[in-house]
């Protein structure tokens, strides 16, 4: 927050405090915060309504309070308000709804672009820097190592829970060797697909309202929508060169039901992982993919066993 700001009562004329501001350096000069005789914020006037506004008075080209903070607001919750309300510059307000200051362009830039490297950081299961997530690029490589490996050794472990699913299925793989070809390519489907839903449900759950319900079904409904327009064409592609009907339906149902059960699960982990009080970005991304994998190659298997085998 910078106090370093223009502030003016509602009855000064546009064309006095253009007079009064001039010469001045501010930290914030794209908005001019008015407020009454006790301090408390009546309302807002940019640049552009100062230009015009010559002749009038601030309170006729004010603008109404669209969202303010407190000292203690946490900058994520900053971030979404600045960026929900179309906001330049953030007022801050005391317990008693006094005008303390604002947070200036360059800091919202700055609060921005930390909260997405740490999303991105939380999202591949790295944990938070106390420091920041920015000094975790210079931190000594042991430390970066010890933030980076303990999901990922979960995820080494819960993999195993993948050998069982294709140890499972072990007769299938031996009676036609053409269905280990697709495991691949499933496994990648299923990942991307979870992925884009892990990244929509942690911004969606950066907001103040949201309604899990209709998300989680537009989630069911885009992943059944990409399953159905991938399936097609590895079916088609896979009937093209292999020339047999069975496997295409195979790969295709799989693909199918793997991108709805993938979108629903890197949709619904992080809201479990927020209901459960933990950070609903960290350790998705893993988690999801040992989930989707297991769940696609199951699927895809069960598939083989019921029409190729």
């Amino acid at each position: 927050m910078s106090a370093r700001v223009p502030t003016a009562a509602p009855d000064t004329p546009v064309a006095d405090l253009s007079q009064r501001l001039r010469g001045q350096r501010f930290d914030a000069a794209d908005t001019v915060f008015v407020t009454d005789a006790e301090g408390r914020l009546l309302g807002t006037v940019g640049l552009p309504e100062l230009i015009a506004g010559q002749g009038q008075t601030l309170a006729e080209v004010m603008s109404p309070v669209v969202g303010t903070v407190t000292p203690d607001t946490d900058q994520d919750e900053l971030a979404a308000l600045a960026m929900r309300c179309g906001m330049i510059a953030v007022p801050v307000l005391d317990a008693e709804g006094r005008f303390l200051g604002a947070v200036p362009p360059s800091e919202l830039f700055r609060i921005l672009r930390e909260e997405h490297f740490e999303d991105l950081q939380h999202s591949a299961g790295i944990s938070p820097h106390a420091e920041g997530p920015g000094a975790s690029l210079n931190a000594p490589l042991s430390d970066r190592l010890r933030r980076r490996l303990p999901w990922l050794v979960f995820g080494l472990l819960a993999s195993s829970l993948v050998t069982l699913v294709m140890v499972g299925f072990e007769e299938a793989l031996e009676a036609n060797v053409a269905v280990a070809f697709f495991v691949p390519a499933l496994v990648y489907i299923a990942g991307a697909i979870g992925s884009q839903a892990v990244s929509v449900s942690v911004r969606a759950l950066a907001e103040e309202k949201i309604e899990i319900g209709r998300l989680l079904r537009d989630e069911m409904i885009i992943g059944i929508g990409i399953g159905l327009s991938l399936g097609g064409l590895a079916a088609a592609g896979v009937q093209l060169v292999f020339g047999d009907a069975l496997l295409s339906l195979a790969v295709g149902l799989a693909i199918l039901c793997g991108g709805a059960v993938s979108a629903v699960v890197g949709f619904a982990l992080p809201w479990a992982f927020d209901r459960l009080g933990a950070d609903p970005a960290l350790g998705s991304g893993p988690v999801c993919t040992v989930i989707q994998d297991a769940a696609s190659l199951a699927i895809y298997f069960v598939s083989v066993s019921l029409f190729v085998l």
